[in-house]
């Protein structure tokens, strides 16, 4: 079924980055089977620059705060006025529902994608993407089998100039590393800075990037090896996807925005625990080192021989270049 130039679509994906970069595949289906519909997307407020930014999307609002009840009323009203004629529903998690259950007896048309099976496990949980097919597949459409790309996002901004390496005091050729959020799956700080000084040894400029969070374990690889440009809370998605489509390589463990690195066909390697591999990005120039026990098993003189061995290595003349 095609949507009508007057049709309102709401698209509802909340669940963080790593999941919104999975799913671009869809909505790039969802739009093309609907090429005149009026599309919003409710979204995380963090991702609503890089969502303004896709091709896919008329408007783009983030889903308030559910625990405060005047605010989700206003809300609701608010999408009820809209007469939305579906919703892809592609989150499937607490919010999303309890949305549905307050829209009422007369809400849109609502395909929902069928929630990811809760598993229980020792240790810190692994993100499940929800199954998207199902929630397509009511609405007359097929899910898209083609990988996340997400090159529009370097050229979707007009002021390009802090698009480029140079902006952040980048020359030459450079190395992405990008550590999780989450201390109990992220390589030890330890790690990076020996792979910082492999990188410098080689006129490789080591670029760390990711939320500002991470500030104060940049600052423990700075204190080991302080050729690390720290850049931790100063990129934004869209400036990140444009340095990691520029970068030789990328190193990361359990980040979200290794997902993004990947779907502008940067390559490189991922450090995981041994039964969280199945969550790191797979169909592209990506390996996979996986650790039985601490994640500081994987050496980082290991990780250097298996990016070379990858072809990602730049020889030390290209290496030295200003420019590419």
């Amino acid at each position: 079924m095609f949507g009508r130039k007057s049709e309102n679509i709401l698209i509802i994906k909340t669940d963080g980055l790593a999941a919104f970069v999975a799913a671009e595949p869809v909505f790039d289906e969802i739009r093309r089977a609907n090429p005149d519909a009026k599309i919003s997307l409710l979204t995380q407020p963090g991702l609503q620059r890089i969502a303004r930014a896709a091709p896919y999307f008329d408007q783009v609002a983030a889903m308030p705060d559910f625990r405060e009840a005047e605010s989700r009323k206003a809300f609701v009203r608010q999408l009820k006025s809209a007469k939305f004629a579906r919703v892809y529903d592609l989150s499937a998690d607490e919010n999303s529902r309890r949305l549905y259950a307050s829209m009422g007896p007369f809400r849109p048309k609502w395909h929902a994608a069928t929630p990811a099976p809760r598993k229980k496990r020792k240790g810190p949980a692994v993100p499940q993407t929800p199954e998207l097919a199902p929630a397509l597949a009511a609405a007359g459409l097929e899910a898209p089998t083609r990988l996340p790309n997400f090159g529009w996002a370097t050229t979707a901004r007009k002021d390009s100039a802090n698009m480029q390496p140079a902006w952040f005091g980048i020359s030459g050729a450079f190395g992405l590393l990008l550590p999780g959020s989450d201390s109990a799956r992220r390589w030890p700080a330890k790690n990076y800075a020996e792979l910082v000084r492999l990188m410098a040894r080689e006129q490789i400029m080591p670029v760390m990037a990711g939320p500002k969070e991470l500030h104060a374990f940049g600052d423990e690889i700075s204190q080991e090896a302080p050729e690390v440009v720290d850049l931790t809370g100063k990129t934004d998605h869209l400036q990140l996807a444009a340095l990691a489509q520029e970068a030789a390589f990328f190193v990361s463990d359990a980040a979200e925005e290794v997902h993004l690195a990947v779907s502008v066909g940067c390559a490189g390697v991922i450090i995981r625990k041994a039964a969280e591999a199945g969550a790191a990005p797979t169909g592209r120039h990506v390996v996979t080192l996986t650790a039985q026990g601490d994640l500081g098993e994987a050496q980082a003189e290991f990780v250097w021989r298996t990016l070379s061995n990858m072809g990602l290595i730049p020889d030390r003349r290209a290496a030295a270049r200003v420019s590419r």
